[in-house]
């Protein structure tokens, strides 16, 4: 995560994902429960806005690192 943050441009890189990966601690059901994904989701967005302010490249920032998570357990 921290590679995909830095990429984008994030400032603070090290700090965004360090509240990104509490948020995965925080959220361990995310893959089971639409609701944990919805929370784990508004966390990791609220940590990219506290860096970045246009919400086009926020919300693709988020897709980038969520997408990058299996979602679905076998």
């Amino acid at each position: 995560m921290f590679t995909t943050i830095q990429e984008a441009g994030v400032g603070n890189a090290d700090v965004v994902s360090a509240k990104i990966a509490k948020a995965f601690v925080d959220h361990p059901n995310w893959r089971q429960s639409e609701a944990e994904l919805r929370e784990l989701r508004k966390t990791v967005t609220f940590a990219v806005y506290a860096e970045k302010d246009d919400p086009d490249e926020v919300a693709a920032i988020v897709e980038k690192v969520l997408g990058k998570l299996p979602r679905v357990t076998v």
